[in-house]
């Protein structure tokens, strides 16, 4: 990065004016683009480019930026001017012919031709002279003759004459020849005519925009801009000599190009690696709201999703890992024969010759194309006979109860199908759809969906299951394996007049498993199921998506109803037994425990109370009837106290020795 300048320095955040105007540069102006001193080039690509100025004073810099840097320099611009501040910056739109003839009664092309600029500028008033004639008024028009021939034969040339309304109310016709002359009187409409001509000028330069920053300052100082502009990444290449003494000499080298558009003489260059992130913002472009488009409704159906992946068989039911897998479907009906394809038109161009890369296909065209500049050529590339059979898919996950047409696609070309749009016809050539077909590799199969097939009815009905399927102890833990199910009944209406092969797609849940007769493979993101169907044939699919879960608990912790609903989940008769017996202690402890509370509170109110009569009996004569009656009081209470105090203690022994059973009973090893 260049070195930074120990100044105050002003960065343009706000104050950015874009004008239609094109500013004469004053006489204060600096207009030689600056001295680049600096440039900084990231692995990122961009660079970052250091100017310096020389200026005196307030002064205008103007830098000549290509058209495709603009946005750059409005995103990164920071100006630094160590005695002044930055008034503005102003630069001439994106399209300044367009928005200087928007509000102008005239355009480009009439300013070509003195009669039809004439004609957009009626209603202003002008002095007009031709051929040693002057007239002075308000335009009212031009009139342009006819051509035609002249009695001789010869071609007339066209004369066209101004309509002037002069001072006296008069209309004056002045014909307008080759010497004729044209003077706005009108200040404001000369203003905009020589605006206009300014930027019609301009028109031939539209690859560059100058850039004019306005600076307020005092004294003679150098002023630095910074900005961004794209810019090649730039390279490294590296040499690493070894030698004899276990050592080596390493040489590296940076590959460095020069896109900035301007020479570079003594720059301090810096090279920055790294992963920046870099945007860019459409700055200097007209932004406009979009509203949003009420659509028309129609009766096609909504685009079913793509087939993105292949289709992988099921694995096989393993008996001895214990695991529930997913089973392979354990029959499939055959899928009837595609028919075959209509046959190609005579003289087809043949296929391209196919080459299958590591990571692309190539394909060479057979013959020279011949091509127009501005036209468009399609040619076939492809011209092969591949697998494909009609097949009804529903998708579970699309929230229609009717499935889709399409065709199970085999490449079977030897060379990886691009994507893009897939048009479908019948056997017969009637368009049946259309179908967006994801890249399928040699030798695999894609689905493309092209069609609604509102034929067929599929309703499913899911009814969620758990079960506890194992139960253990161990060091005072409770060890469960907890089975979450989704019973997925799919019932089918097949079409009345065709038999159909029905597939069948749900979403695969991470951490489950699926389990079907019907289950025929799965893709990364779904699980797949067959089912044939004659015509007029109903079908119903069972379909059992479960997990397992590890769940824990610990005992000392649970109280005795949770024991015991845990003991009637328990696989085993000892576990069983050993968790109602845990239920039983814990019922004790409980009940300990709560007399333990009980005798608290009996002993903290018998002691309230002695506190009440104390305070009492200070209140009144000790040799009183009175005082005598609180004395007793106090007397009785405390025998009551020790009573319950007695009572506490046996209570909280009582606890004690229950809760060290019960930890007794939970250290025990299972048997």
């Amino acid at each position: 990065m260049p070195r930074p300048l120990h100044t105050r320095f002003a960065m343009l955040a706000t104050v950015l004016v874009l004008t239609n105007a094109h500013a004469a540069q004053d006489a204060d102006a600096a207009d030689d683009g600056g001295r680049v001193v600096a440039v900084s080039l990231s692995s990122g690509g961009m660079a970052q480019v250091r100017r310096v100025f020389s200026v005196d004073g307030n002064q205008t810099l103007h830098v000549q930026a290509p058209l495709r840097d603009v946005d750059d320099w409005l995103k990164s611009l920071v100006v630094r001017d160590p005695a002044g501040t930055v008034a503005g910056m102003s630069l001439d739109g994106p399209a300044p012919l367009e928005e200087t003839f928007r509000t102008l009664p005239f355009d480009a092309q009439d300013m070509a031709a003195l009669p039809d600029l004439a004609q957009a500028l009626a209603g202003t008033r002008v002095r007009a002279s031709s051929g040693g004639r002057n007239v002075e008024g308000v335009i009212l028009g031009v009139e342009r003759p006819a051509q035609g021939p002249t009695p001789a034969g010869e071609a007339a040339e066209p004369a066209a004459r101004l309509s002037v309304l002069t001072a006296p109310g008069r209309i004056d016709l002045l014909r307008l020849g080759p010497d004729a002359t044209l003077e706005i009187l009108d200040d404001a409409m000369r203003e905009r005519l020589t605006r206009a001509a300014t930027v019609t000028g301009l028109g031939t330069a539209q690859h560059a925009r100058n850039l004019a920053i306005a600076l307020e300052g005092t004294g003679a100082r150098e002023v630095v801009l910074d900005h961004l502009v794209a810019a090649p990444v730039w390279k490294t290449s590296h040499r690493l000599v070894l030698q004899d003494d276990g050592k080596a000499r390493l040489q590296s080298w940076a590959v460095v190009e020069n896109a900035t558009g301007e020479d570079w003489r003594d720059v301090e260059l810096t090279l920055t690696t790294g992963a920046p992130v870099m945007y860019r913002q459409a700055l200097y472009e007209h932004t406009w709201h979009e509203r949003p488009v009420l659509g028309i409704e129609t009766g096609a159906a909504e685009p079913p999703r793509r087939d993105d992946s292949a289709e992988r068989p099921m694995a096989e039911a393993s008996a001895a890992s214990g695991q529930l897998m997913l089973n392979r479907a354990a029959r499939v009906a055959a899928a009837p024969a595609p028919a075959p394809p209509p046959p190609m038109a005579a003289g087809s161009a043949g296929a391209a010759p196919a080459e299958e890369g590591a990571t692309a296909a190539s394909y060479r065209l057979p013959r020279p194309v011949t091509l127009a500049a501005g036209g468009t050529l399609a040619i076939p590339f492809v011209d092969a006979e591949v697998a494909g059979s009609r097949i009804a898919v529903f998708q579970a996950d699309r929230g229609q109860r009717h499935p889709v047409a399409g065709v199970m696609l085999q490449n079977d070309t030897g060379v990886t199908l691009p994507p893009g749009i897939l048009t479908v016809y019948d056997p017969d050539g009637a368009h049946a759809g259309d179908a967006a077909l994801a890249a399928v590799p040699p030798s695999e199969s894609r689905l493309a969906l092209f069609a609604e097939d509102r034929k067929v009815e599929v309703t499913a009905e899911t009814r969620p299951q758990e079960d506890i399927t194992d139960v253990r102890i161990a060091d005072g833990v409770l060890q469960a394996t907890r089975v979450q199910r989704l019973n997925t009944q799919y019932r089918v209406k097949g079409a009345p007049d065709a038999a159909r092969e029905l597939l069948i797609e749900v979403p695969r849940r991470p951490g489950w498993q699926a389990r079907s007769d019907a289950l025929s493979g799965e893709t990364a993101t779904h699980w797949r199921l067959r089912q044939h169907l004659d015509a007029g044939a109903q079908a119903e699919i069972a379909l059992v998506q479960e997990r397992q879960q590890a769940q824990t608990l610990a005992l000392l912790d649970a109280d005795a109803d949770v024991l015991m609903r845990w003991s009637g989940a328990a696989a085993d008769d000892a576990t069983r037994e050993r968790l109602r017996e845990l239920a039983d202690l814990r019922r004790e402890l409980a009940g300990a425990e709560q007399a333990v509370q009980r005798a608290d509170g009996d002993l903290e109110r018998a002691q309230a109370n002695q506190a009440r009569v104390r305070d009492n009996l200070a209140a009144v004569p000790a040799d009183s009837t009175l005082g005598q009656r609180y004395v007793k009081m106090l007397a009785d209470e405390e025998d009551r106290i020790a009573g319950l105090a007695e009572a506490r203690d046996a209570a909280a022994a009582k606890a004690t020795a229950m809760r060290e059973m019960l930890g007794s009973a939970l250290a025990k090893p299972a048997s």
